[in-house]
């Protein structure tokens, strides 16, 4: 676990006023300009809903551009009977399926590890929920008939740069196993909130993989190709992958049991008094079962109350009512446990990339 580092100098937040009053940040917290890469503000983390223009963004190369939505088609074809080609007229004709959705960058909360690693500095704030719409997968993978012998569909995006320096421009490309793009909760979604995707999200269609890390949401979709093998792609085999125990090489898929403090905020100083202490938990697959807090750093834990809307793939709100004994020094920590019985760990587990960073993350106040 993240010890706490603080310095009496750093509480200097008065949140003596009430969390609904305080103002409302107006944008995303900027990790990057060129490619977009933003985190939702920690305020915002409060929502069961992040608004559209508020959601994190993780984008690997510029967003791509073209003329109009005539220019645009999606190609499905591989180890298929029957090639397909769709518009986005053909895809809006379609039975549409709505679902609520947490995405998380397999890099979010990068900034807490420690040593440092490259990569975008994430604290908080790359993850986000929103209700997508769109046509599940299994509905187009179907209907172009899958050949006996696929194991894997290959997703490809408009947008395309060098993933390094030594690399050469290549299109953003990742692979799902045949089960996983067969699955009737896999969407091309074309709405995000009852609105049209924008641009920064994948506009006019993307991948949204329920329970996995946003890595394999691959947006601005214009091919999907049945596999006969696995794809040995740059960011399959290069990029979101974590060490074993003996260096091999493990491919990121489904989001880690996870907790976050959204209130209050660490380095706050507050009065002598009753709080209600909030946040959000998620795990890929499964409902989160409980969440703990405690103010002690994690010597002492208590439960906390599950509230809100819970749905199979979205995060879940918690309310825990904390009265401090006395004034000083707390550190409060958030653990979640999901209906499988994963437990969120203590520490993360280090590793080069820093990926699946879902180690417990102290916030530290000041009771005064």
């Amino acid at each position: 676990m993240n010890t706490c580092k603080c310095s009496k100098a750093e509480f200097a937040t008065d949140m003596s006023v009430p969390v609904c009053t305080q103002p409302e940040r107006t944008g995303l917290v900027t990790i990057e300009d060129e490619p977009i890469i933003g985190e939702t503000p920690q305020a915002t983390l409060q929502s069961w809903l992040t608004p559209n223009s508020l959601f994190y963004i993780r984008n690997h190369y510029s967003i791509p551009q073209w003329e109009a939505d005539t220019e645009w088609e999606l190609a499905l074809d591989g180890h298929v009977d029957n090639a397909l080609s769709l518009s986005l007229k053909d895809f809006r004709s379609l039975p549409i399926q709505t679902l609520p959705i947490t995405l998380e960058c397999a890099g979010n909360n990068r900034s807490d590890l420690e040593p440092q690693v490259p990569g975008n500095p994430f604290q908080n704030g790359a993850v986000s929920t929103a209700i997508w719409a769109g046509v599940p997968l299994r509905k187009l993978l179907e209907r172009s008939g899958i050949r006996d012998g696929a194991v894997e569909v290959l997703f490809e995006g408009f947008d395309v740069g060098q993933p390094t320096p030594d690399e050469e421009s290549q299109p953003y490309l990742r692979s799902l196993p045949i089960d996983v793009a067969m699955h009737p909760d896999t969407l091309l979604a074309y709405e995000m909130n009852g609105e049209p995707l924008s641009r920064e999200h994948g506009y006019p269609l993307r991948l949204v993989v329920p329970g996995w890390y946003g890595m394999a949401s691959v947006k601005w979709l214009r091919k999907i190709s049945v596999l006969q093998e696995s794809f040995e792609g740059f960011f399959q085999k290069d990029r979101y992958i974590i060490e074993d125990d003996d260096g091999g090489a493990i491919p990121i898929s489904t989001i880690h049991v996870k907790s976050l403090i959204s209130w209050p905020q660490s380095n706050t100083s507050l009065p002598m008094q009753s709080y209600v202490v909030n946040g959000m938990a998620w795990s890929g697959f499964a409902h989160i079962a409980r969440v703990e807090i405690s103010d002690d750093g994690g010597e002492t834990w208590g439960d906390a109350d599950l509230v809100g809307p819970r749905y199979r793939y979205s995060w879940q709100q918690w309310n825990f009512t904390w009265s401090p004994k006395s004034t000083g020094h707390y550190t409060l920590v958030a653990r979640a446990t999901d209906e499988d019985g994963n437990v969120q760990p203590l520490e993360t587990r280090w590793n080069s990339l820093g990926y699946i960073i879902n180690g417990v993350r102290p916030v530290c106040v000041e009771v005064r």
